[in-house]
């Protein structure tokens, strides 16, 4: 075998094995540096939990490694997970959460994936798994070694999404278990939320850790976005004096946010603008299409094609787009302009929403960009009075439900809501 060969690390669970190809130089320097001390996943753990770490593998760890083009959670973390039960447990969660919630799955035996069927996965499967998390993660503030902390770390991070899909409360659940579940949930919160604080205030030098890093200032913009707050980020510029074009993007629309729903100061908002042309002169020309069509209202288009190279170029405009969104809808000089201004920016906002939702549909392989258009359209739906873009604005929240076991009753409820108060606004 030559030098240029693939190492390999092969994971066997119940007879069946998955073989992850590692290529020299990048993801297995981390994979290889496992911890010995905590016992490894054997073929006793059950055809239900290989199960789940293929699905993890195949189907959830896009969601994190789609700006991340060495492909830690797919590559390292299920290695990592072999050692660290917290880690294998968080992967269990996530995934058994995915599993129970998308019906393509699910039969009258039980739960059908690969050919398995697993009638033991439940609903609560998914907070059993995530509660014997718990002491794992308790535990990160006395770890030294370096390697278990990234373990915390990466397990962190993908609880993490573990809760943005626990967005809808109470579900499978009795009122009992309900209030037994919250108490737990309260604790976890608490517990997942200091690690995340850590990472953020002193960031591990280290290739999981970094990628964990760059996940949580995501996650971060993702809950300040959707809960309209301001995100719980340190913009220091000299720590990211390396990243990349697209956490450069990714930042800015987390700096647009804490602006946003800070105190709006106007002179901050024309620093913003400024950083926005800088962003548009220096970076957005390496983020260009190869294809761009507008829609076709007269045949019925409502979104327009837009088309790009690579996956992260995708994310990477969205954020932008993102924050020019909010930096047009809420220009401090509209306070003062006329009506011919007002109608110009709302048509702005209108136009940016419509490419978000652009880019989502033509990149599904892409599966945060959804989420990213359900963020859009949650925060200015309401400047859309159009029957036909209303219902096609409706469609995406619907097919986010769909595709991605996210909850979307909140994001629905909310858009109806403001176009019934638009519609019923004294003129």
């Amino acid at each position: 075998m030559s030098n240029h060969a693939h190492n390999e690390d092969t994971l066997s669970y119940s007879g069946a094995e998955l073989n992850i190809g590692f290529a020299n130089g990048s993801a297995e320097d981390d994979a290889s540096s496992l911890s010995s001390n905590q016992p490894a996943l054997t073929a006793s753990a059950g055809i239900q939990e290989s199960c789940l770490l293929r699905y993890f593998i195949e189907e959830v760890s896009p969601w994190f490694d789609h700006c991340d083009d060495r492909r830690h959670f797919q590559l390292v973390v299920p290695c990592r997970a072999q050692h660290c039960p917290t880690l294998r447990y968080a992967i269990f969660a996530v995934s058994a959460r995915h599993l129970c919630r998308l019906p393509q799955y699910k039969t009258r035996r039980g739960i059908l994936y690969g050919g398995q069927l697993l009638p033991h996965l439940q609903t609560s499967s998914a907070v059993e798994y995530m509660l014997k998390c718990i002491p794992g993660l308790a535990e990160f503030p006395n770890i030294q070694d370096p390697t278990h902390q990234e373990n915390i770390m990466a397990a962190a991070v993908i609880l993490r999404q573990y809760e943005e899909m626990e967005e809808e409360t109470g579900e499978g659940r009795g009122r009992i278990e309900a209030e037994d579940y919250d108490d737990e949930r309260v604790n976890f919160l608490a517990v997942t939320q200091r690690i995340i604080d850590s990472m953020i205030a002193s960031p591990l030098d280290h290739s999981l850790a970094t990628a964990a890093y760059w996940i949580v200032i995501r996650q971060e913009i993702y809950y300040a976005l959707t809960r309209e707050t301001v995100p719980h980020l340190r913009f220091d510029s000299d720590r990211w004096r390396n990243a990349s074009i697209a956490n450069n993007m990714i930042m800015f629309v987390g700096k647009v946010a804490q602006w946003r729903w800070g105190q709006k100061r106007p002179d901050e908002w024309t620093r913003l603008k400024q950083d926005e042309q800088k962003l548009v002169q220096e970076s957005l020309g390496e983020m260009e299409p190869i294809l761009e069509l507008k829609a076709d209202r007269a045949k019925g288009q409502i979104f327009p094609t837009v088309w790009y190279s690579f996956d992260v170029q995708a994310t990477a405009v969205q954020h932008f787009q993102l924050a020019q969104m909010i930096l047009t809808a809420e220009n401090p000089q509209l306070e003062k302009a006329n009506r011919a201004a007002h109608r110009k920016a709302e048509a702005q906002v209108r136009s940016i929403v419509l490419n978000l939702c652009g880019i989502a549909l033509n990149h599904l392989r892409v599966q945060p960009c959804l989420v990213n258009a359900v963020i859009a359209i949650t925060l200015y739906g309401d400047y859309f009075t159009d029957h036909e873009e209303r219902e096609a604005l409706l469609g995406i929240i619907n097919r986010t439900r769909d595709l991605h076991v996210w909850q979307m009753k909140k994001p629905y409820q909310t858009l109806l809501r403001r176009w019934e108060a638009a519609d019923s606004a004294e003129i």
